[in-house]
């Protein structure tokens, strides 16, 4: 069926785990890639996953897009009042996420710090 040729270059291609290419120098737009079928099923498998996370991260992005054209939309139909509203309120919202974050990290800071030992001893001495 096979010659003896490809049956060693099939051999080795197993041996190894390797991937084969032949390439015919007569015909070299007739190339083949040999795999072992579990590599090949793998192959498919991640292909088939990088497939769909690539779709996925399309359809969150058209998804942003459209969201941002409905508000967009929506401060369209504002009034300037209504708007100057809004953007006081996001600005007021962002000031206190900031204003919880640092408060945050003051505190653990004040909690991770202690009195060292040697000095606590040397106010119990003096007393």
């Amino acid at each position: 069926m096979f010659s003896e040729q490809l049956k060693k270059i099939l051999e080795l291609a197993k041996k190894t785990g390797d991937r084969v290419i032949i390439y015919d120098g007569a015909n070299p737009d007739i190339s083949y890639v040999v795999m072992d079928i579990d590599s090949y099923i793998n192959f498919q498998e991640s292909e088939k996953k990088e497939s769909k996370r690539v779709i996925n991260e399309k359809e969150e992005r058209d998804e942003k897009i459209v969201e941002k054209s409905r508000e967009n939309e929506e401060e369209k139909d504002l009034t300037e009042e209504d708007l100057t509203d809004r953007i006081n309120q996001e600005i007021s919202m962002w000031k206190n996420q900031n204003k919880a974050s640092d408060l945050s990290e003051e505190d653990k800071l004040k909690k991770s710090w202690q009195i060292p030992p040697a000095v606590k001893d040397k106010a119990k001495n003096i007393e």
